[in-house]
């Protein structure tokens, strides 16, 4: 049972982060009255997908702290190993 909850979280913190991302990049896009393609476009350049991850993971902590408040300490635990995932694909990516 530990197991199916660990992968179970580290699912919810991917797609929250993932959420994130997509939310932060349509803002931006917003702001900048740019076009679904510009915005696409520049949502997937390198040099500012770090920044976008992060702000996107940020999602993840309210998400983080309701496990922990209900008790479901292996659902936050597989979050916070899908943040540490996210976090090294970026930095490798990098590079």
């Amino acid at each position: 049972m530990h197991k199916k909850d660990i992968i179970k979280g580290f699912v919810i913190g991917v797609l929250v982060s993932t959420l994130g991302i997509a939310l932060f990049t349509a803002y931006i896009g917003m702001k900048l009255n740019l076009s679904l393609a510009e915005t696409i476009d520049r949502g997937l350049s390198t040099k500012l997908l770090g920044k976008r991850a992060s702000i996107g993971a940020l999602l993840n902590l309210p998400v983080f702290y309701f496990f922990l408040s209900k008790k479901k300490d292996r659902i936050a635990q597989g979050i916070l190993m899908s943040l540490l995932i996210v976090a090294f694909i970026f930095i490798i990516t990098l590079f």
